[in-house]
């Protein structure tokens, strides 16, 4: 097929650029994107690992182990960041420096300036759904030394001084970017595209959850926050039963006033509208996946009129809740 005869004489507008495009995807064999099913003697599922750029590995898997293994991972200098999307907490032990516990739910980072080995063991029939990401200093040469606003100096300094972890407790955001490293419709280049967008993302989330985290633990202290962490967990970990904001409080040992202040300068919103916030994340799962009615979705989550329902959504989302169904 030759370009210059697919050219009008008129020049090209965007319509004629999207129209050749699809003529020669018609001789293209789309690139395998998803991850790959594998079987194994040591375990079962799906697995996906990718260079999406420079110094910038993403992986993510859905495996569980058929046999007890003691799982043992040499590697060169690198930060090394996942989350355990599903699991039981797994203890990691890394030569010449301890041992550390990975919790679901929780954000890992372990950054390193020498090569290192650790193990973990792995027990037979335990299922793990992970996603993260791997950065070698050839991913931060491309910044050189002007990082002091961007949250990625953060990540950086992990890799100095010997071995280093880091855990963020809680980042929902974080976790919807690694469930669409394991669950994307993409396929092909528009695949490999998608993949690198999403993998950016990750560090970027990352890296300026990691910096607010620093920021609020300046500000608060650790016993506070570790406190309005604890009581953002409780809310998240029952959306159906919420407790009131007095028994939230005395749950984390703490008045509701102080509660209230911590938790808006923590995370920016009030309580209310935090539990809001993930009720209308609830309420697009309900939409997109068990395919429920506007009216029964938003009943479900807490409105009792359809009206305020779609108001709510379109607002927190940009569309109506509607649109999930087509």
């Amino acid at each position: 097929m030759s370009l210059d005869n697919l050219i009008p004489p008129g020049g090209m507008t965007p319509s004629d650029l999207v129209r050749l495009g699809a003529e020669f995807a018609l001789g293209v064999e789309p690139i395998d994107m998803a991850p790959q099913v594998l079987e194994t003697p040591i375990y079962t599922g799906r697995l996906l690992a990718h260079e999406v750029q420079q110094g910038l590995m993403l992986s993510a898997g859905d495996v569980t182990y058929i046999s007890d293994q003691s799982f043992a991972v040499e590697m060169e200098p690198a930060l090394v960041c996942g989350i355990m999307l599903s699991g039981d907490p797994v203890r990691t032990e890394v030569e010449g420096y301890g041992s550390f516990v990975r919790q679901p739910h929780q954000v890992n980072l372990m950054g390193f300036d020498r090569p290192i080995r650790y193990t973990t063991p792995l027990e037979r029939g335990r299922n793990f759904r992970t996603a993260g990401f791997v950065l070698q200093s050839t991913f931060f040469d491309r910044f050189g030394d002007d990082m002091d606003d961007d949250g990625i100096s953060a990540l950086r300094e992990l890799m100095t001084g010997g071995f280093r972890t880091a855990a963020i407790t809680h980042s929902p955001r974080v976790g919807e970017i690694a469930r669409h490293c394991l669950d994307h419709p993409y396929g092909g280049h528009l695949g490999r595209l998608f993949l690198e967008s999403n993998a950016l993302a990750y560090v970027i989330e990352v890296a300026q959850t990691l910096k607010d985290e620093r920021r609020l633990l300046a500000l608060l202290g650790r016993r506070e926050y570790d406190r309005v962490v604890h009581a953002r967990e409780i809310l998240d970990g029952d959306l159906v039963n919420t407790p009131t904001t007095l028994e939230l409080a005395r749950r984390v040992g703490i008045n509701v006033t102080t509660l209230q202040s911590n938790f808006k300068a923590a995370f920016g919103r009030t309580i209310f509208a935090h539990v809001r916030e993930q009720r209308l994340m609830m309420a697009r799962i309900l939409l997109q996946e068990y395919r429920l009615s506007v009216a029964e979705a938003g009943r479900r989550v807490g409105f009792s009129r359809p009206s305020a329902f779609s108001a709510a959504y379109r607002k927190h989302f940009g569309h109506p809740p509607r649109s999930e169904h087509r």
